[in-house]
């Protein structure tokens, strides 16, 4: 079994059938992740919530005319014929539709096969009892560049996992299985940065490494590359009017995560620096000669200290403010990007 089908598109027998509970897959457009999906969770009838970041995005596409298995039956008929109803304000279920012959309408029938819900609103849910649901498609969960970040997000989005699957774990059932689904947006998102997985994703984007297991996590990274419906999307009007190195081509087509800034990058002698200040994970080092500035996670010397509370980083921006100066004059290097990105969160660019 392959990663992907022998048509291009992404293989959801493979992605489900790996011993991960948590799967983030990041590719191109239109190579079937959503569609793959809801198609999997439907034909193995398995309850799932899908779910989206924020209300509004949910409340596009509750509505029968835009849901997204629609799609399923565009393309495979009416044994894929969905109705949606709204459960209360935030839930929305999905059922089979059965034609009314009085109504001449499509109409919601039998059990519920699955829900809509926003991440934003998750933590509002009371007494929504989720032990039966067995799947968690969370889709489109990198916020595109435009798109207000919401408070906290990582934080929110393991809460969300943690509400949906409760104690099950604890009384003998099998763990929610967790599949994110997202186009190559942002690589420094607010979910990977909590999870701690942002260097684990770019060395496998540096080394072309399309799949990835960590079994003692129970995590399956998917950066998916060059497909055949990649190539054949980069001939149409789209594509041939933005032009094959503009950043949405790049991101669309070959995967390539849209970088805000991407400061100096690469390992220093440690040496002909000295310790400055040590703030949360990350050490800051001063030229011993030259005005530059050196980034690591390795600490050494005897530097000023400030942990990673809120107060403490007000301090620390407060006192070191110079230093975002710095970074701004391109004068800061940084040993990895991921310590790039720390740096950052603690400046309070990332949220």
């Amino acid at each position: 079994m392959g990663l992907y089908l022998d048509s291009g598109y992404l293989n959801m027998d493979f992605v489900f059938s790996q011993p991960a509970v948590y799967s983030f897959i990041v590719g191109g457009r239109a190579i079937g992740k959503t569609f793959g999906s809801l198609k999997y969770v439907i034909d193995n009838d398995i309850k799932f919530i899908y779910m989206r970041r924020t209300q509004m995005q949910v409340d596009m596409i509750r509505s029968d005319d835009l849901n997204p298995f629609n799609a399923l039956r565009t393309v495979l008929g009416d044994k894929y014929n969905f109705c949606m109803k709204k459960i209360n304000k935030n839930i929305t279920g999905v059922y089979d539709a059965a034609f009314n012959p009085d109504t001449q309408v499509y109409e919601p029938s039998g059990a519920v096969r699955g829900y809509i819900m926003a991440l934003s609103t998750v933590a509002n849910i009371r007494g929504f009892d989720a032990s039966d649901v067995r799947a968690l498609v969370y889709d489109e969960f990198i916020g595109e560049r435009h798109e207000r970040r919401l408070s906290s997000e990582g934080t929110a989005f393991l809460n969300a996992v943690e509400t949906i699957a409760r104690n099950r774990e604890l009384t003998g059932g099998d763990p929610l299985k967790v599949i994110c689904l997202s186009n190559a947006n942002d690589l420094a998102n607010p979910i990977f940065i909590e999870l701690q997985i942002v260097g684990a994703v770019e060395k496998m984007l540096q080394t072309g490494v399309e799949f990835k297991l960590f079994q003692q996590r129970s995590l399956a990274l998917y950066v998916l590359h060059d497909t055949g419906i990649s190539l054949k999307k980069a001939e149409t009007s789209l594509y041939r009017l933005v032009g094959s190195e503009s950043e949405f081509s790049r991101m669309s087509i070959g995967n390539d995560f849209t970088k805000e800034e991407r400061a100096l990058i690469r390992s220093e002698n440690i040496r002909e620096y000295k310790a400055l200040v040590r703030v949360g994970e990350i050490t800051v080092y001063k030229h011993k000669s030259r005005r530059i500035y050196y980034v690591t996670s390795f600490n050494s010397g005897s530097p000023e200290v400030y942990d990673s509370g809120e107060m403490e980083l007000k301090r620390f921006t407060r006192d070191y403010y110079f230093l975002w100066l710095s970074y701004l004059n391109r004068n800061i290097i940084f040993e990895s990007y991921i310590d790039q990105i720390i740096f950052e969160k603690y400046f309070n660019i990332r949220k």
